[in-house]
């Protein structure tokens, strides 16, 4: 039998331990990807339909103050996204990516699970609210713990000199999962009437995502082990100098500013873009879900194009690329959109363009500016704080500020994050084809 190829990344293999080929690399980005856009097919489809569970959960006396009801307890759910990207990121850290990823699997299967399950606010009362809420924090335990351990796992399996294209896989991953969720809205709001959906149309995307994260959990049990575990458990275990915690400190902060980019951006122009223009501009549902399918299928073409890209010439250029972009074109775009279709699908589909640039490489960028021992912590702390602080509040924000007459205050928020943004990835080390155990 012919050997394989040893690893390109982190130490060299035991010999008693069989070297990695390239068809388990690959395989186990599948099931990382997969895995990964099932989480976020699950946490959006609460966005996608939240018309829906505000008038099934909540009292219907109120229909503006349900829906902020709503968008609050999305929110919320960010609240424990921060403790499952600690927790994962210890763990991860300790035992090992694989076993906190395939947690983050039945956790969410659970909690979707419950969200499906939950009874009507005509039938439970205020306790349908609260089994929402206990769902969306269970949701956000696991959405956390996924992103951290997922985020490293996909860096570190990666050759070096394709890692922007391994990392774009991931980053396809979430856009194809947010697409399942907009084209289920859309199909299931074309098939049925509205008493239907009313009445446990929107129920079924939730049982479809708790029956899937079953499968895809089973599916991750093959994956290999992210080697930097092995090279952590053979580091020097010796506290860190004054002079590496500092560099981990300020490697972790300007991360939570790109990622608070990412976040704001994400949250309003990918999972909630056709929701806002079915609230706040009176666009037909279908219409609007339809228009949103096709600028994220735009978007999942583009994506592994920028990771190949940011392989080719660096993180920072098109990272660049993609904060400048939104702070030169955010009102533009924002003000483009109206109760007509197209001007949906323009718009979003100019701003996925450039979402493309920044998500298709986040994990490869995220992961090459902090040290192997540092890692997966680091980013939970910094992403899963980011991520709850700037896209927990997105669509509230942008809900209350329109209610009150002053969109545009929402849209100069939006700029003023990106360019912060912009500002931290230009401090950032380039590291493109670095080896990951070398940082």
């Amino acid at each position: 039998m012919t050997a394989s190829a040893p690893s390109t990344n982190g130490p060299a293999h035991d010999p008693a331990t069989p070297p990695v080929t390239a068809a388990t690399r690959r395989r186990s980005m599948l099931a990382s990807a997969v895995g990964n856009g099932l989480e976020w097919f699950d946490w959006n489809i609460y966005v996608v339909f939240t018309p829906f569970l505000t008038a099934a959960l909540f009292a219907s006396e109120d229909p503006a103050s349900s829906l902020l009801q709503v968008l609050a307890i999305f929110g919320v759910g960010f609240v424990f996204r921060p403790v499952g990207g600690v927790l994962a990121g210890y763990l991860a850290d300790r035992h090992g990516r694989r076993t906190v990823m395939i947690a983050t699997m039945l956790t969410m299967s659970a909690a979707s699970l419950l969200i499906a399950l939950t009874p009507s606010f005509t039938t439970a009362g205020v306790w349908a609210s609260v089994m929402l809420l206990v769902a969306r924090l269970v949701q956000g335990l696991a959405h956390g713990a996924e992103s951290t351990a997922g985020y490293a796992y996909i860096a570190e399996i990666a050759p070096a000199a394709r890692r922007g294209f391994f990392s774009s896989t991931l980053s396809t991953g979430v856009l194809v999962g947010s697409m399942l969720a907009s084209a289920l809205g859309w199909g299931l709001t074309a098939a049925l009437p509205a008493e239907a959906m009313a009445e446990w149309g929107w129920r079924v995307p939730f049982l479809l995502g708790a029956a899937l994260s079953v499968v895809v959990m089973f599916l991750r049990r093959r994956m290999m082990e992210s080697e930097a575990v092995a090279h952590i458990a053979a580091s020097d275990d010796a506290p860190a100098t004054p002079e590496v915690r500092r560099g981990v400190f300020w490697s972790g902060f300007r991360i939570f500013w790109f990622v608070a980019a990412i976040s704001v951006v994400f949250y309003t122009w990918l999972t909630s873009a056709s929701t806002l223009a079915q609230t706040q501009h009176g666009m037909d549902a279908s219409a609007a879900f339809r228009s949103s399918l096709v600028a994220q299928a735009v978007c999942v073409c583009l994506m592994p194009v920028a990771g190949i890209v940011s392989d080719r010439i660096g993180r920072k250029p098109v990272t660049l690329t993609f904060a400048l972009g939104f702070v030169v074109l955010s009102f533009p775009l924002m003000g483009m959109i109206s109760a007509e279709p197209w001007t949906l699908l323009v718009a979003q589909t100019v701003a996925l363009v450039f979402v493309a640039m920044g998500n298709s490489m986040y994990s490869a960028l995220l992961s090459e500016q902090l040290p192997t021992r540092y890692r997966a912590r680091t980013i939970g702390i910094a992403n899963s704080l980011s991520v709850a602080i700037f896209g927990g509040t997105a669509l509230y924000l942008n809900q209350w500020l329109h209610g009150m007459g002053m969109q545009w205050a929402f849209t100069l928020y939006f700029v003023l994050v990106c360019l912060a943004a912009a500002v931290a990835v230009w401090f950032m080390p380039e590291r493109k084809g670095v080896e990951l155990h070398a940082v």
